[in-house]
């Protein structure tokens, strides 16, 4: 059962609704041809006497009649207003707003009632009383009998919000899931990475200086040129060998980030980067760079080395500035180039790829988040994260 049901409800019973309005419209149309020429002849005669004379000119009940009846009058008519001006400013989402503007009608008409209740207190125009409660009466009719109608539909809509509201907790739940199951695969990478790079350093690394070492050996021993000069070349493939396994050791986990956080790991990275990459890099940090939590430390390292992957993978930039500020217990990072972003418009967001992803949800785990803007002339990517630590707050700084 969803809205479409309901629409289908409504549009049978809508002839139904109009079968009965045009009715009762012909029955009070009758009744009207019955009385109002009599009406119309007795509207401003004398012959009868107001109510006060009825109430024997008892101020107090006068008075308590005319407050009581002015009092349902303006609150009538401040509740028709009020539905008036309802379904004008929801005409597009709020469904059945005929049925408000007919209930509006309805108590507009009881309030007119209580009107002329007041002014025959003093005049006798009891035809037009009786006319005004010709009117509330048809309004009535109309109103009693469409009202019925609408049981089933507002049924049938309130089932549907019940079963939107549990395709949305179930929504939520299972993106909660989903983040706990990215959140633990980033966890999980994060060691094998640390698993890796320690088997690179101890194991692949340890045989490369061995063999090295055998090749020192061979070639010192060595009296013929031809050897000499081979043993000389893989002893080169070696130390590049060596130097390359190394590298992407400290990449996968870099030493320095343990050691000396981030205010060593970050110059190291962005010095070995310039020389892989051949992009010149803008380093820009604070004064002072205090250690962090290790968590901390490492979402801002890889969100680093994420953001310069990204510029020499895909913007064609030759220049890039980074920029890290501490403001009371926020770190700020900011990595800007000069290339063009994928997709890039000006004043549209960039389109996230992996990589991106892969940021936002490591900062997200850590309460922060992800700034991008991307334009014809370059991409600023933004990260903020909290970085408070138990000894003191983040000492102040600002991006320049």
């Amino acid at each position: 059962m969803d809205l479409t049901a309901a629409s289908v409800s409504n549009s049978r019973s809508t002839p139904r609704l109009v079968l009965t309005a045009s009715a009762a419209a012909l029955v009070v149309s009758l009744a009207a041809i019955a009385f109002i020429p009599s009406a119309l002849q007795n509207i401003a005669s004398s012959q009868f006497l107001p109510h006060v004379s009825c109430y024997l000119y008892n101020k107090q009940l006068v008075a308590l009649h005319l407050g009581s009846d002015a009092a349902i009058w303006l609150a009538y008519l401040a509740i028709s207003c009020t539905l008036v001006y309802l379904v004008w400013r929801t005409r597009r989402e709020i469904p059945f707003s005929w049925m408000f503007l007919a209930f509006g009608t309805f108590i507009v008409a009881c309030g007119f009632t209580h009107f002329m209740e007041m002014v025959v207190l003093w005049h006798p125009l009891y035809w037009l009383a009786g006319d005004v409660k010709l009117v509330t009466a048809l309004a009535s009719i109309v109103t009693a009998i469409a009202l019925p109608s609408l049981v089933p539909q507002v049924h049938t809509m309130i089932a549907a919000a019940h079963v939107s509201e549990e395709r949305r907790l179930q929504l939520e739940k299972a993106n909660k899931e989903l983040q706990q199951i990215s959140s633990n695969i980033m966890t999980v990478q994060d060691i094998e990475r640390r698993r890796i790079a320690r088997e690179l350093h101890d194991g692949v690394g340890q045989y490369l200086a061995a063999i090295k070492m055998s090749c020192d050996v061979a070639l010192q021993s060595s009296t013929n040129p031809e050897e000499s000069g081979a043993l000389q070349d893989a002893l080169s493939v070696l130390e590049r060998c060596t130097s390359d396994v190394r590298t992407m050791s400290h990449l996968l986990h870099p030493p320095l980030l343990e050691e000396m956080g981030l205010a060593s790991a970050i110059p190291w990275y962005v010095e070995g980067f310039t020389e892989r990459s051949g992009i010149d890099v803008d380093l820009r940090l604070p004064g002072h760079l205090p250690r962090l939590p290790a968590l901390v430390e490492l979402a801002v390292f890889r969100v680093l080395q994420e953001s310069l992957t990204n510029i020499h993978r895909h913007s064609g930039s030759k220049v890039a500035v980074i920029r890290v500020a501490l403001n009371d217990d926020v770190i700020d990072i900011a990595v800007e180039d000069r290339g063009q972003g994928p997709d890039a418009t000006d004043g549209e967001p960039f389109k996230s790829g992996v990589g991106l992803a892969s940021m936002r949800e490591r900062l997200r785990e850590q309460g922060g988040e992800l700034r991008i803007h991307s334009t014809k002339s370059g991409t600023i990517l933004r990260a903020l994260l909290p970085c408070a630590r138990k000894e003191e707050k983040c000492p102040s700084g600002s991006l320049s």
